[in-house]
């Protein structure tokens, strides 16, 4: 079953902003229907690049190469297991997400408000 690729409602530059979900890149806060989020580093650049491409597939070694340097020697789990903690924090339930979908076999990306 194919589903609708998300828009933002609103964007900017530096704001992005879904239907409950504000990211602001240049304060660097999260609002998940008006209450802010703390995130690390690591899920707030996460959650950016995959909110910046709604629908855009991002494989875990993608995920790598962009968000943590490029010589990174880490091992794709740490993806998986940064975005479990993410999903924790902005989803309503962390076990069938909203926003950040994953595409079996590749990665994730960002479906926004789709189903």
């Amino acid at each position: 079953m194919r589903t609708a690729q998300a828009s933002p409602v609103t964007t900017s530059e530096y704001t992005i902003s879904y239907e409950g979900l504000t990211i602001d890149f240049t304060k660097r806060e999260v609002n998940i229907n008006g209450q802010a989020i703390e995130l690390t580093v690591t899920e707030f650049e996460m959650l950016y690049l995959l909110a910046s491409h709604p629908g855009q597939v991002f494989s875990r070694n993608q995920m790598l190469s962009q968000i943590w340097d490029f010589s990174y020697e880490g091992d794709t789990t740490t993806v998986t297991v940064h975005v479990r903690r993410l999903r924790e924090k902005i989803e309503q339930n962390p076990s069938d997400p909203k926003y950040i979908k994953t595409v079996w076999g590749i990665g994730y990306k960002f479906a926004g408000d789709s189903s």
